[in-house]
């Protein structure tokens, strides 16, 4: 089964926040079921002309994306939080617990780390870290343009070494580079807010200061001072008390570990095991040919990837361009269709800044395709002629409907997914921005149909409500033919979301997202 990373409780608040709907996900009211009644029952009474602008929002302010959660007061994600399947949270370990060696120490000895059976982290003391600088694994071949070639290159701080730049524990950087690592050998080598971690199995690469709010489990009473795992990253890289509140109190207690630190909603809770807008002519997507040009190529350092897979890397990534190139003239068929149906001015800006965002993707992944294949790559000509479509507002609704609350959702969800499996910093950082950006796609087009249902007839609505059917029913046709294709996982790493993983996360997109978000519109009055 394929395990997905990406939280989905942020993305509920920040689509309900955007629609100005988090009272509509007040606790005992459940969002999550199907509900028997329908935006043809549910006649909306919001002024056409101001609703949907996401400006009255107590939560988010829609340009943020998805990375806004409410306050944790109001977000669906702390008042319907489950509660530990234990109650409470132990004071201590129960059962086995394996205390964590520092690593390049002989004989083996104890970091002041502890790893509970459960798969918990915590620090009941602190301990001198005996090797606070880090053996350097810098070769002696790294490329000239490193930071640094030795250890006697690393200065700034005490306890400097060379390293060699690596991610996502062992996995080499680009273009075998070395940067400077500064450890530490007590907490008062370390800033105010942090704590001195050694190297070792479980801890990290390098002994180093790490950001913490508490330092031992005394700083927690009756609870333990647990560290947290990056889900992305090897290690522990921040302390946090945990609480009887908490949704999980180790890794035991998630169907799907890690039990991990969320900041959104500051509390312990297991990690879920958890692109483009289609253009669209003639309700086919078209996109443009690849051509070999240099001027759709953003800045992009070159990511590391050996043959076969640097030939599957570039073609892929010729093809997402391709699909965010098209997603350009979506949306400026779309500005153009706004303004024929009357929209207010709020939606049509926030459109046409999409289309600026859609520009800039197609050259990041153009950019990334190029360094893959070793040679420019771009797009040719994009057949637009008779491509405008019906101006009518039913017709704008349902492509609103299928391109963007249901597609833009879907997309942005798997962006995000693929980010947090991306080991290049380089890749990930686009793979953010994408997902924060079609995050906010996504709250644009379920904020149009919100503001265009307002004051429709009870007939529109309930095409509206017809619409939204089928293209669940259509998501989840594709859902089935992509969990029979093989998958690609040796690809995760590079952000490739292959069709089983494609699978995985539409289908909890439409459980979790897309149905959530329409009930809460059907809820709205």
């Amino acid at each position: 089964m394929t395990l997905i990373r990406t939280p989905l409780d942020p993305v509920r608040a920040s689509l309900f926040a955007a629609l100005g709907l988090l009272v509509a996900c007040a606790p005992g009211k459940n969002t999550t079921e199907t509900d028997s009644s329908s935006l043809s029952e549910t006649a909306a009474t919001t002024d056409p002309a101001t609703t949907g602008t996401g400006t009255t929002s107590p939560a988010t302010d829609p340009g943020t994306g998805s990375d806004s959660g409410g306050p944790s007061t109001t977000s669906p994600a702390t008042t319907d939080a489950p509660t530990s399947t234990t109650g409470v949270v132990p004071q201590t370990c129960e059962g086995t617990v394996t205390e964590l060696m520092q690593a390049f120490v002989d004989p083996p000895t104890p970091s002041g780390f502890v790893k509970c059976d459960d798969g918990l982290i915590h620090r009941p003391e602190p301990r001198e870290c005996l090797s606070p600088v880090t053996p350097t694994s810098c070769p002696a071949d790294a490329a000239p343009e490193s930071e640094c070639l030795t250890d006697a290159d690393c200065t700034e701080k005490p306890f400097g070494s060379c390293q060699l730049n690596m991610l996502f524990g062992g996995i080499l950087a680009p273009g075998d580079t070395c940067g400077c690592v500064y450890g530490c050998q007590t907490d008062a080598d370390c800033a105010s807010g942090e704590v001195c971690r050694c190297a070792g199995d479980d801890l990290g690469l390098y002994t180093e200061c790490i950001p913490a709010t508490c330092i031992t489990d005394a700083d927690c009473p009756g609870e333990i001072c647990g560290f947290a795992a990056d889900i992305c990253e090897p290690g522990v890289f921040s302390s946090h008390c945990t609480t009887s509140e908490d949704a999980c109190a180790g890794d035991g207690d998630c169907p799907s570990p890690p039990c991990v630190f969320e900041d959104s909603i500051q509390s312990w809770t297991c990690a879920n095991a958890a692109c483009g807008r289609p253009f669209l002519v003639d309700d086919q997507p078209v996109t443009a040919p690849a051509r070999a040009r240099d001027d759709w190529r953003a800045l992009v350092r070159a990511p590391v990837a050996l043959p076969p897979t640097r030939a599957r890397l570039a073609a892929y990534w010729q093809q997402i361009g391709l699909c965010e190139h098209a997603s350009v003239a979506s949306f400026a068929r779309f500005i153009l269709q706004l303004l024929a149906v009357g929209a207010p001015a709020d939606l049509v800006k926030d459109a046409q800044q999409a289309l600026a965002d859609e520009i800039e993707h197609a050259r990041l992944c153009f950019a990334l395709a190029s360094l893959y294949e070793g040679t420019g790559v771009g797009p040719g000509p994009l057949t637009a002629a008779d491509a405008l479509g019906e101006l009518d507002l039913d017709a704008v609704v349902a492509a609103v409907i299928r391109e963007a609350c249901v597609g833009e959702t879907l997309s942005a969800l798997e962006a995000r997914e693929a980010a947090l499996r991306a080991e290049d910093p380089a890749v990930r950082r686009i793979l953010e921005q994408i997902a924060a950006d079609e995050q906010r796609h996504a709250e644009l087009g379920w904020r149009v149909v919100q503001w265009a249902l307002a004051h429709a007839s009870a007939d529109q609505r309930a095409r509206a409500e017809a619409v939204f059917a089928a293209a669940i029913a259509g998501a989840e046709a594709t859902i089935a033919t992509l969990e029979q294709q093989p998958g690609e996982p040796e690809l995760h790493a590079h952000g490739v979301v292959d069709a089983p993983l494609r699978a995985a996360l539409w289908r909890e997109g439409l459980r979790e997202l897309v149905r959530p978000t329409l009930d809460a519109l059907r809820h709205a009055a």
